[in-house]
Formats: C-alpha cells, structure tokens, sequence
C-alpha cells in the first residue's frame, strides 16, 4: 500500500497543499515551529482523529483533507476491502478519503463537517475501523497500533511464525462454541422433548390400536341402522314375502297361457306375466334370505355403537375424517423418531464438543508455549536493535498471561487447570516498556509518547521486517536528543523499514534525511499579516541545499558534506 496524495485547504496554517508521495522512505523537514506537524496532523485527521476547531486556518470558515492510497497489491487490501464491503463502500485499487470540519453556525457550539470515503458518506467510526489496517502515527498515539494489546499479541505471532495455528485455534474455538450453543439448546429443551416424545408415541399407539379403516364410519353407521331396526326390517320383509306368496300370480299366469293357446297375439302378454311370475320367485327368495340374516342382537349393537363413539372421539382430537386421523397418527410416529434421534444427536454431540475442547487445549497450550518462546527471542532482539538506537537503558517484556476462567461456561484444560479462551488462544500479552535502569516495567501504552517511544518503535519494527503488515509508519521525534551519528543509524533504520513498506519521518537531523528517497520540506512564510506553510519535494539539488542549510548553512562545505552524506546514504 502506498499513500500517493495528500491535499490540504485551509487546514492549521496551510492554504493550499498538494503533495505527490510514493513508496520507500520520505523524510520532512523545516525549521523548528515551520508547521512540518501540519502534514502528520493531517494524516491523523483523515484517518479518524477528532476534530477541532483549531484545525481551520485563520480567517477561513473550514477546512478539508483528502488522503489518497493505491492498495494494488497490499496486504492491507483485504483487510480494507472487508471494511468498505461491511459499510456498503465500493472499492477497487484505490482508497479515497476526503474529510472536512466546518466552524459552527451563529449560535451553535457544535462543529460541522463532512466526511466521504470513496465518494461515499461515511462515519468517524469507519475510519477507527481502517486507520490500524492503513497506518502507525507515531506521535498520535490512537493510532499508533503497537499501543494496542490485541496488536501485540499479533505482533509476537507474526514473529513467532504460529499464524496458521493461530488461525487453526480460532477455527477450533469457532466450532466449539456453535457446538456449545447447540447441545446447550438441546439441554434447555431436554423435559419439553422428553414430554413432547411420550406424548407422540402416546397418541401414535392410540391410533394404530383402533385399526381404522378409511370409510369404515359410513360402514358403521349403516350397520347401526340395521341393528336398531332388525325386528321392523324382519317383520316389513315377512310381510312382502307373504304378500308375494299368494295363488293370485300363479293364476294369471294359467290364464294367459290359456289365452295364448287360443289367441297367438297374446303371447307377448303371455310372456310378460310368466316373467313377473319369475322375477316375484326371485323376489320371494331375496326376502327369505334377508330376514334369515337379520339379527336382533344387543350385543352386536352395543359393539357397533362403542366403535362408533371411538371414531368420533379419534376425530374429534386429530381430524375431521378417519383419513386425518390415521395420517395424523403416521406424523406423531415421525415426529417422535425425529425428536428420539434429536436426543441422541444432543449426547452425540457433546461428547463431540468434549473432545473438541480436548483437542482445542493442546492446541493452544502448544500455541501459548511457541509465543512464550518467541517471546524471549524477540525480547533479545530488540535489545540489541535499541543499543544501536541509542536506548542503552530500554528493556521491554512480553507478558504474557492465561485469560482466566470464565464464571460461566466452557473452560479449558490446560496442565490440569481451568482456562479461559478466545479465538487467539488462551493468552493475554502486553508489552512492558521501561527506559530508565531505575524505573519499573511499565505497558507501553501508558509510557509517554516522545523520542524514546518512537525510537523503541523503530527498533521493534526494524527487528520485524517482512513480518510487519501495517504498511504505512510515520515517525515524528523519532531523533529528539540525539546527534549526528545516532542520526545515520536512525536514518539507516529508517531505510531499512522502507524497503518492506512507506515510512515517512519528520527529522532534523542532516544524517536521518540523507537516507530518504524522498525528501519534502516545510517553511513557513507571512505576506499582508497572513502566515501560511509552504509544503515542496526538493529535487536532487534541492536536497544537497536543504541538507547543506540543516548542517549549519548553505556553504561550500556544508555542501560537500550534504554530497559526502547523501552518497554514504546511498552506499549504506
């Protein structure tokens, strides 16, 4: 990543700014009280620092920063994108922030202003999210990233090499929690289900115990009809059969028999009536046998009405038609399985989540024990770094704690004891400072900021290198107090860094500018009673002027030795 623009209106004693920037190592300088702070202040404020009043030039009404990054093949390019993506911000390659405060209306106390991102309107909280991800500013400490526990611990993880375990412990916790959560729904549920299971198996047996049979309640009603009616439908049926019975038909079918004999146009009449003869016959039988099938039985009755009274029961609980209730009972049977299996899911998988938890402790026992190595070795390391820096006196320490057990929930076991846990592991780690032999470890976030800080920075970074993944660092005091040739150390340092990513540093030492790629200058000027900052990248020439005039002034020999310095820079 690299910050290509910077654009100032009106902002502190700057008019009008543009500054054109690139990779590698800037360096700014000025005369002291020249506003070379303005161009850091304005970094910080596009990057979310509060706003304030005193942040708008004199005599105007507001001011506006506009800070431009090329993300093209960044590391930070997915942690940017994740954000933008999260605020509904359209991102490529490039990175636009654009961010304005306003001085407050005639009779307001609240300042105004304005702040877009990629041309869209965005919040001061999106730009918390994205200043860690973009940039240390040393000398603004909310966003110096080294300040921060959580980015000391991933510090000392990129250091130790352990990020895919760390990565392999945050999937592990991510699976124990979800299965966690699940066996403890399971749990809540447990009673309700059991209660829910008996009452289903319950209902399903009732059902298939009665053997139902679609139609079978029309049947029935017809049966009882029968019943409650067998001595009239006996007595109706003896009635017609004995009616039927009679001479009456037998004679009528002698006559016509008669009649044909004599008269052949009768036999169609003849015909007739021997049929109707047949089919009474026929008739007279069909009565004989369905009065010998009529029962008058009590017993059968009182069957017949206990089973319809279940029928109406079973419908009236699960279903306006026997088919409702029978498919009723073949969804109570299903459910029970379902939630039975549920049950054993639940044990299933808590027994899966214990041995997760297991498995999950070594892990980040076996995590915690390679950060605790690491740990001692990064602490040699930057040790040596500092003397070179000329920190003779700064010790720093990782401390590194175990995240006490929770009151509630899941913990782990780690040498037969309860730990707590997150998706980094199991460890708390804060960085110890201190710079003094006298003076006790103290975390790093409530050391003062000043030139010690920075330079300890430097030296923590330095002894990162390629592990480092904040892509831009900014450096102001970095050399308060030192001289000449802690200067070309510092520089040479500097150098270092911006080889891996943009560093960008205010100096005042000739020896720390001499290694710049880059080389801007501050000045500041007064025209009409208006004081304004003037803001220039010095060509070739204009630096051997510039470092000439930082060695005491631009003579013939401040020139050589600004020529001797930028040649041992470049050499170095």
């Amino acid at each position: 990543m690299v910050l290509t623009g910077l654009r100032l209106r009106d902002f502190a004693l700057a008019e009008r700014v543009e500054l054109e920037l690139g990779g590698g190592f800037t360096v700014i300088t000025g005369e002291t009280g020249a506003g070379k702070s303005v161009l850091i202040s304005a970094l910080a404020f596009a990057l979310g620092a509060p706003a304030d009043a005193e942040l708008i030039r004199p005599g105007a009404e507001s001011a506006e920063v506009e800070a431009i990054f090329d993300l093209a093949d960044s590391v930070a390019r997915h942690g940017v994108g994740r954000v933008l993506d999260d605020a509904g911000i359209p991102f490529e390659a490039e990175l636009i922030v654009r961010r304005s405060v306003s001085r407050p209306q005639p009779g307001g106390q609240r300042l105004g202003g304005r702040l877009r991102v990629n041309d869209r309107a965005a919040t001061t909280s999106l730009l918390r999210e994205l200043s860690p991800i973009l940039a240390d500013i040393h000398g603004q400490r909310e966003h110096l990233s080294l300040l921060r526990p959580q980015e000391q611990l991933a510090l000392l993880d990129r250091y130790a090499g352990v990020e895919h375990q760390r990565d392999a412990v945050s999937a592990m916790v991510r699976k124990l929690r979800i299965l966690d959560q699940r066996v403890a729904d399971l749990s809540l549920q447990g009673r309700e289900r059991a209660r829910r299971i008996a009452l289903l198996r319950h209902e399903s047996e009732e059902i298939a115990a009665a053997q139902l049979a679609p139609g079978e309640d029309a049947e029935l009603q017809a049966q009882h009809r029968r019943l409650v009616n067998a001595q009239a439908l006996a007595a109706d049926a003896q009635i017609a059969r004995d009616a039927l019975e009679g001479d009456a038909l037998s004679d009528a079918v002698d006559a016509v028999r008669r009649l044909a004999a004599i008269d052949e146009s009768a036999a169609p009449i003849a015909d007739s009536v021997e049929q109707a003869a047949e089919q009474v016959a026929e008739a007279i039988r069909s009565l004989r046998s369905y009065g010998d099938e009529i029962e008058l039985d009590p017993a059968s009755l009182e069957t017949v009405e206990s089973r319809i009274a279940l029928v109406a029961e079973m419908k009236r609980r699960w279903g306006d038609t026997i088919e409702d209730v029978i498919a009723y009972g073949e969804r109570a049977e299903s459910e029970a399985s379902r939630l039975e299996q549920e049950t054993a899911d639940g044990d299933t998988l808590a027994a899966e989540a214990a041995q997760l938890a297991a498995d999950l402790g070594d892990a980040a026992g076996e995590l915690s024990n390679q950060r605790r190595a690491a740990a001692e070795r990064l602490e040699a390391a930057v040790s040596a770094e500092c003397e070179l820096l000329r920190l003779p006196d700064a010790r720093i320490a990782f401390e590194i704690a175990q995240i006490p057990p929770p009151t509630e929930g899941r913990t782990l076991r780690i040498d037969g004891a309860g730990v707590g846990f997150d998706q980094t592991g199991i460890d708390r780690v804060q960085l110890m400072v201190s710079f003094n032999p006298d003076s006790p470890l103290r975390p790093m976030q409530r050391v003062a900021s000043g030139g010690e800080t920075a330079r300890l920075t430097l030296a923590i970074k330095a002894v990162l290198g390629d592990s480092d993944v904040v892509p831009l660092m900014v450096f102001d005091e970095v050399d308060v107090g030192l001289g000449g040739r802690s200067g070309g150390m510092i520089g040479e340092r500097l150098a270092r860094l911006g080889r891996h990513r943009q560093v960008v540093c205010i100096t005042h030492l000739p020896q720390v500018a001499a290694h710049a790629q880059r080389h801007v200058t501050v000045a500041k000027s007064s025209e009409a009673g208006r004081t304004s900052v003037d803001v220039r990248l010095l060509s070739e020439s204009g630096r051997v002027f510039e470092l000439a005039d930082m060695l005491g002034g631009v003579s013939d020999a401040n020139r050589a030795s600004a020529t001797d310095l930028l040649h041992a820079a470049v050499g170095s």
